[in-house]
């Protein structure tokens, strides 16, 4: 007997957890159907009322005003939903960054698909036309910097640090230190650039 009440105790508590969201949700849409009545029953009646046709105003002003409630709680959802998954993203990306060599990584994978979409913060600076990989034939690079320190020194002059992306996938490619003479500077954009690398050529800035 007893073992038999404590079953019945446990799903009367499964009972209550599972109704009592579901008793809120109700409450909540309830009053908020009440509240948007007394408010603005009135003057969707008006709108209501002018068209022609229709029946029962007061139903279809109802109607109106508790599908607005249903939309409207859905969207407070949706937001909700999304600042709690931006906040979880935020989270992750900080501790990604914090790991060492993964998050030099990941942070120049990001710079790099800003660059491509031509927005935020881009570690490249200009488009570049240079041979490669060998005399005569070009490709487009992306100016990162200039060639400083040892470097500098071992090409005996000015140069300037290069990112060749591979076509059609420009999150990889070679890193080239270039003599600034070597290279001829574009005016197109950065994004007209990664446009024409990931399209293989088919799309050319004018």
């Amino acid at each position: 007997m007893k073992k038999l009440w404590n079953n019945f105790f446990v799903n009367f508590l499964n009972g209550i957890v599972i109704l009592l969201p579901v008793a809120v949700t109700i409450i909540l849409i309830r009053f908020l159907v009440i509240k948007l009545n007394d408010l603005v029953l009135n003057p969707v009646l008006k709108v209501v009322s002018r068209i022609e046709g229709i029946t029962g105003e007061i139903f279809v002003a109802k109607t109106v005003i508790f599908i607005s409630v249903i939309i409207l709680v859905s969207l407070v959802g949706w937001g909700a939903k999304i600042i709690f998954i931006n906040r979880i993203f935020s989270l992750g990306e900080r501790i990604l960054l914090r790991v060492p060599i993964m998050g030099r990584i990941y942070n120049a994978m990001k710079q790099i698909f800003s660059a491509m979409f031509g927005h935020g913060k881009t570690i490249f600076k200009q488009v570049v036309l240079l041979e490669y990989p060998r005399t005569g034939l070009y490709t487009i690079g992306f100016t990162t910097g200039t060639t400083k320190g040892e470097m500098r020194e071992a090409i005996g002059g000015s140069g300037v640090n290069v990112f060749v992306p591979t076509s059609p996938n420009p999150t990889s490619g070679y890193f080239l230190v270039v003599p600034r003479e070597s290279v001829r500077f574009l005016k197109i954009s950065i994004e007209e650039g990664m446009k024409l690398v990931v399209s293989g050529g088919a799309v050319s800035p004018d």
